[in-house]
């Protein structure tokens, strides 16, 4: 019986939203039940360190889920609002979580900026990785019919 690996699956960028959303709200609860830190700096803002932290798992995932995705453009459309959503919507659950708005929260904003920025590095490296196989591929079938023909 031949497995599919992960990476050879086609899970649609919804799907991993969803996927971490789920887990997103996991890890509150996980840090809601685990024990305090007496003058922790994080102790407050507890659900925005996760979010942050799911915010750069969710990065990850969708960028290297996109190396399977047959249609690009569709892809990327879907990846970004899922992102944008995951943004907006794991940011209010910590707000409620944890009743600090992300400007109480110290330094959250920034990741904020930078896990975003990351995250379209992350997408468009893959997508130069994707088009310069698809052009060595193209190159290859050149020469090898080339020579072929000769």
């Amino acid at each position: 019986m031949a497995t599919i690996s992960i990476f050879e699956r086609k899970i649609s960028p919804y799907h991993q939203l969803l996927f971490v959303l789920v887990l997103t709200l996991v890890m509150m609860g996980m840090s809601y039940f685990m024990p305090k830190v007496q003058y922790s700096s994080t102790e407050h803002i507890m659900p925005w360190v996760v979010v942050c932290g799911m915010i750069l798992f969710f990065a990850l995932l969708n960028s290297v889920m996109s190396f399977s995705a047959s249609k690009d453009s569709n892809y990327w459309m879907q990846s970004m609002i899922s992102f944008a959503t995951l943004l907006i919507v794991s940011s209010l659950l910590a707000w409620l979580v944890s009743g600090v708005s992300i400007y109480e929260a110290g330094s959250v904003r920034w990741i904020f900026m930078v896990l975003t920025f990351g995250y379209l590095v992350f997408m468009s490296i893959v997508n130069l990785i994707k088009f310069l196989l698809d052009l060595s591929k193209k190159s290859d079938e050149r020469f090898l019919n080339k020579h072929k023909n000769s």
